[in-house]
């Protein structure tokens, strides 16, 4: 690759070890609406699996209908939404055009975390900039999940369930937000498309942004003084 912060995530996620290469006509329909960068970065390694599946780059289309589904009518009027990326447990990484990295889904606790954004750099024509950085900020324990003792899950469920395919994840039965109980006993292999259906009807999604994020997590009122709770990411 060309750039140094696509280089820095790929020094922590490796090269994709599964990738379709993405069509003329796919990369077109995205000119304009998502930064030229991830066009470029789909034309080289096209949709892709990183780490056995802990972390993919999707075609935006194929979750078009669960985005609708999660993010609802409100949200879906103040920008248009793609979901750029995925992880191994569901979580859906959304970019809007007008406002960059916007939202990140986490289906298996129900939670719409309201980003920051980038409208202003969006604005000033940075959209190659921010999503460079999208990517140099990842990190994969971060991507990951912890059980009840606080340790890392994915690998264990690769070494258990096989690594995963397209169009699978691995999720909790019964569902995290309801049993709170982050044991592998609990985790299957599963559709992502069919899961975040289920989520979506079965529990309560939760609009959380970094004010209410910081009272959940440190049981305070005031945030002014928190880290940047936007690298748990």
């Amino acid at each position: 690759m060309t750039d140094k912060g696509f280089n820095y995530f790929l020094e922590k996620f490796s090269l994709p070890d599964w990738q379709v290469e993405v069509d003329l006509n796919t990369i077109n329909q995205y000119r304009g609406k998502l930064p030229d960068k991830l066009l470029f970065y789909w034309e080289k390694m096209g949709f892709c699996r990183f780490k056995q599946g802990l972390f993919w780059i999707v075609n935006p289309s194929d979750y078009a209908d669960e985005l609708a589904i999660w993010l609802g009518e409100d949200i879906l009027k103040q920008d248009d939404y793609y979901v750029i990326a995925r992880s191994g447990f569901g979580k859906l990484y959304v970019w809007g055009e007008k406002t960059g990295h916007s939202y990140t889904i986490t289906p298996t606790l129900g939670w719409i975390y309201q980003e920051i954004g980038e409208a202003n750099d969006i604005t000033k024509g940075l959209a190659n900039e921010k999503i460079e950085l999208f990517f140099a900020f990842k990190k994969t324990k971060n991507v990951d999940m912890v059980d009840n003792n606080s340790k890392l899950l994915f690998d264990r469920c690769v070494k258990k369930f096989g690594a995963l395919e397209y169009d699978e994840m691995f999720g909790f039965v019964p569902a995290l937000a309801i049993s709170d109980n982050a044991s592998i006993k609990n985790i299957d292999k599963m559709n992502i498309f069919v899961h975040l259906n289920i989520l979506a009807d079965l529990i309560e999604i939760q609009h959380i942004d970094f004010k209410k994020l910081g009272q959940m997590a440190f049981g305070i009122e005031d945030t002014s003084n928190l880290p940047d709770l936007n690298s748990l990411q």
